[in-house]
């Protein structure tokens, strides 16, 4: 009689024996399994119109949908395969994704770019390359709040230098200028908002803050609510510092949903934004930059 131990193993290789039989079963009785065409998505470029201020953007993934059903969501650069039964309807709709307050597990596609179609020609198991073109959408209520190029809005609720233009060399995100803020134990705080740009946000409508930075400490960005003379500080996010590569901090674009804090204050006449950064314990300095700060809502 053999051993147990030599039973069980034999138990389990006839199980999984089995199941690969099974799984090859299927495909010989399926042998007209639909091929997938398969487009090749490098990357998303977002090429603003005239008046849609800079091309910046983090675009993380690739959203696909048909004309009933969702596709999936692929990580840029992605390989998207495509069954016939996708296109049966009409071509299938390419959305650009963003990761939410900068969280890996908050993707969603961004509410404000376009979309883009594509009906694949080619043959089943072919691929075709594509980099789509968007823009934002028609109706984006778009708020520039600062680049740096020739103004501050950014006044200091403090005292201290608060946040500053710079054009110092490795300190400009694009354009001339940028913003920058640092913070050491002689200016142990910076606490800056907007003055008199009296943004109007509704709540039930998505609503981002979009910025450019870098930052070797963490700061915090929110909202002043105002409403019939009085003033309520809402936070909406307290940001990390972002990678260094070969010791220069680079930089990041994140997007900042607005949409809790616009329903916290409820009716508000109007908002501002801050931006603060409290020196850390045990350290010396921290240094925040800042660039094409906007707001996009409906």
């Amino acid at each position: 009689m053999r051993p147990p131990r030599v039973l069980s193993i034999l138990s389990q290789s006839l199980r999984l024996g089995l199941i690969l039989v099974g799984l090859w079963g299927c495909s010989l009785i399926d042998p007209n399994q639909e091929i997938p065409h398969y487009i090749i998505v490098p990357e998303v470029l977002l090429v603003p119109n005239d008046d849609q201020g800079t091309a910046s953007n983090n675009i993380t993934d690739l959203w696909v949908y048909s004309m009933t059903d969702v596709v999936g969501v692929f990580p840029l650069p992605s390989v998207v395969p495509i069954l016939p039964i996708d296109l049966q309807d009409g071509p299938v709709t390419l959305l650009a994704g963003i990761r939410e307050n900068g969280i890996s597990n908050s993707r969603a596609p961004y509410p404000f770019y376009t979309t883009v179609e594509y009906a694949a020609t080619g043959e089943p198991g072919s691929r075709d390359t594509l980099v789509p073109t968007i823009s934002l959408v028609e109706g984006v209520r778009l708020f520039p709040i600062e680049d740096f190029e020739n103004s501050n809005v950014f006044n200091s609720m403090v005292a201290g230098p608060g946040l500053v233009r710079t054009d110092a060399e490795g300190a400009v995100f694009e354009g001339e200028k940028s913003g920058r803020m640092e913070v050491n134990p002689d200016n142990p705080l910076i606490r800056v908002r907007t003055v008199e740009q009296e943004y109007g946000l509704a709540s039930g409508v998505p609503a981002f803050l979009e910025l450019d930075y870098r930052c070797d400490h963490s700061f915090a960005l929110g909202l002043f609510g105002y409403r019939d003379g009085f003033e309520t500080k809402h936070l909406a996010l307290i940001v990390n510092p972002t990678e260094t590569i070969g010791g220069e901090v680079v930089w990041n674009k994140l997007y900042v949903d607005l949409s809790s804090v616009i329903t916290a204050q409820g009716v508000a006449d109007h908002f501002e934004v801050y931006i603060e950064c409290i020196l850390e314990g045990g350290r010396e300095s921290g240094s925040v930059g800042l660039d094409n700060l906007r707001i996009l809502t409906y």
